[in-house]
């Protein structure tokens, strides 16, 4: 385990103990999913076209929470291309720099999975139309609703999405669509916000 607070190129850091692992373990590899292209290339191939597929080429905007960014890159790409008029919407905890917003700023937050204090080389931010800025209470709150009246186990960054994907659709027009990715299972969290 690493602390969520140690800056990514912190030695205590899940990048440094990674790196440090690397240095020791004779044969291992870095796939690194913060600067390897196939992240990307497998949400353009795979997860975009199943996308396009599953609304019948109608969709008004995409609203993806944003880690490594890989997800919203590669779905966003294709989605531009091939849905001009979609937006894309980018969803970041407060205390993540990732949005790249004036008041962005690094700080500290409890969802885990989205956001970080620095910005991943493949989140292709030119490709997000705007960006939603979420907080822990209103997105474990969405997590625990999902839980409890869906019967979706999922977690806190699910929580966050769902909760700027009904912030988003506020200002949508009556029958427009808008899609969401809920990412996260429960698993991780048993002993964190579900207790």
């Amino acid at each position: 385990r690493t602390p969520t607070e140690a800056a990514w190129d912190a030695p205590e850091s899940h990048i440094g103990v990674a790196q440090r692992l690397n240095a020791v373990i004779p044969r291992s590899r870095i796939l690194d999913q913060y600067k390897n292209c196939d992240n990307p290339g497998v949400h353009y191939d795979r997860t975009a076209a199943e996308i396009i597929e599953a609304v019948d080429g109608k969709l008004d905007a995409f609203v993806a929470t944003v880690g490594t960014g890989g997800t919203m890159s590669g779905v966003a790409k294709r989605l531009k291309e091939e849905l001009p008029n979609c937006r894309i919407v980018g969803v970041d905890p407060v205390g993540s720099i990732i949005a790249g917003l004036p008041d962005d700023h690094v700080g500290t937050y409890k969802v885990e999975g989205i956001g970080y204090d620095f910005i991943p080389k493949v989140m292709w931010r030119d490709l997000v139309d705007e960006w939603i800025k979420t907080e822990d209470g209103p997105s474990f709150r969405m997590a625990r609703k999902l839980i409890r009246r869906e019967g979706l186990l999922v977690g806190g960054s699910s929580g966050s999405a769902m909760w700027a994907t009904l912030e988003y659709a506020k200002q949508m027009k009556s029958g427009q669509r808008v899609l969401t990715i809920l990412a996260d299972g429960v698993r991780n969290y048993m002993t964190k916000f579900l207790d």
